[in-house]
């Protein structure tokens, strides 16, 4: 009756040892397993090479008249508007128009042009419409109201443009920049301070 004991004895201790043995074994090639993988291919490029420019502000503007109504424009001459610009890219201009009242226009609000103001100047109603136009090597800013309101323009107003040239669409860059079908317009309906995280542009 004792020697049955002890040999029952010893082969739980055997079985005891084999297991835990093998969940050593197990722990260690688990580990082994989840270290860090080799890194992988880069992922095809999209839009890139973001250009943007410092906040300028027009000296003067040039004076016409347009069907009747008077407008105000400034040329910014620029090498960053390339004609493959022009054809394929987006370039969204930034308003900060701190000439006007702050009543109308709250100290450094920025929006995206084309902007629209409407209000009373004494009891007549005015609209003011700031615009940007492109073409190869320049952008020109443009204001035009709608009663004929200004004899000159404030050069306290500034501005900026963004440029996203056009490339081959790439569901990753898209994702990031937040665009939709590799689309740039749809960063129009986005804020200055959203459009400048979404692209990696300093405010």
């Amino acid at each position: 009756m004792q020697a049955r004991f002890t040999i029952c004895l010893k082969k739980t201790l055997t079985t005891k040892t084999l297991l835990q043995l093998f969940f050593v074994i197990a722990v260690s090639l688990l580990i082994v397993s989840c270290k860090k993988g080799d890194t992988g291919p880069a992922g095809p490029k999209g839009t890139a090479n973001v250009i943007y420019s410092a906040w300028f502000t027009p000296s003067t503007y040039t004076k016409d008249t347009v069907f009747g109504n008077y407008g105000f424009s400034y040329n910014k001459a620029t090498t960053d508007i390339t004609q493959q610009i022009v054809d394929s890219g987006t370039v969204i201009t930034f308003g900060k128009l701190d000439g006007y009242n702050p009543i109308i226009w709250p100290t450094n609000q920025i929006a995206q042009l084309p902007i629209s103001l409407a209000y009373l100047s004494g009891t007549t109603s005015n609209i003011d419409i700031w615009s940007a136009l492109v073409t190869a090597g320049n952008l020109k800013i443009r204001l035009v109201s709608s009663t004929n309101q200004y004899g000159s323009i404030s050069n306290a107003h500034q501005f900026r443009y963004i440029i996203i040239p056009g490339g081959t669409k790439s569901v990753v860059t898209s994702a990031k920049l937040g665009l939709v079908n590799g689309n740039a317009s749809s960063l129009l309906q986005m804020s200055y301070a959203e459009i400048c995280q979404r692209l990696g542009v300093p405010e």
